[in-house]
């Protein structure tokens, strides 16, 4: 938890002297964006000035549309969780890949969802990822991060997950999260139980 509180707080150092707008450019010629979370609801988007010139109009929106939805759903929240589940107990270790594919997933229906285009949130996911290839991603980065982004891509290719099926099933992830963080805190065994079954859940709840 220390360490992320550092990170956080670099990160909106490093936004020092920028105006106060819910878009914040970083002079950079590392091309990454991400969502930086603040106090209560507010957040920010960080994207430096090398990421929009390697993508299409409407994929800069399907960009915004995916990091407001990290900070609407304060996804940070269930990284932190798992983060601290992992660090308690080993048995949980494994959820953090799977978490964060799964935040990085909903982000990117709900981008959908908001531009209107699947493909066009496909098309951003890899225009991205390609200008980003052999960058050194910053730790709050996600939209193009290290990761199964071929898997991403091919969900958004494929049939819209059916209406209201995405905040039920992440809702019950999250649930899930903090059961297991629980667990983990009472006994290694209960932790154990916590996490094979929200493995099962996120196995169930992550389209392919």
């Amino acid at each position: 938890m220390w360490r992320h509180g550092r990170v956080r707080r670099r990160a909106h150092r490093a936004l020092a002297g920028l105006p106060g707008t819910e878009v914040a450019v970083l002079p950079d010629e590392m091309p990454y964006a991400y969502a930086l979370p603040g106090a209560g609801a507010r957040g920010r988007i960080v994207v430096t000035t090398a990421l929009p010139a390697g993508l299409r109009p409407a994929e800069h929106r399907a960009l915004f549309a995916h990091e407001r939805a990290h900070l609407a759903a304060r996804h940070h929240r269930f990284l932190l969780v798992v983060q601290l589940s992992a660090h308690t107990n080993p048995f949980l270790r494994p959820l953090r890949t799977a978490v964060s594919y799964t935040t990085e997933r909903w982000a990117d229906e709900e981008a959908a969802r908001v531009v209107g285009d699947r493909r066009t949130v496909a098309s951003a996911i890899g225009r991205a990822a390609l200008v980003s290839r052999g960058t050194p991603i910053p730790t709050l980065a996600g939209f193009a991060a290290p990761g199964p982004v071929p898997r991403r891509v091919a969900a958004l290719l494929g049939p819209a997950p059916v209406t209201r099926s995405w905040p039920s099933v992440f809702s019950a992830v999250g649930a899930a999260a903090g059961a297991a963080a629980a667990g983990a805190a009472v006994s290694a065994m209960s932790s154990a139980n916590s996490a094979v079954t929200m493995v099962l859940i996120l196995h169930a709840a992550t389209p392919l």
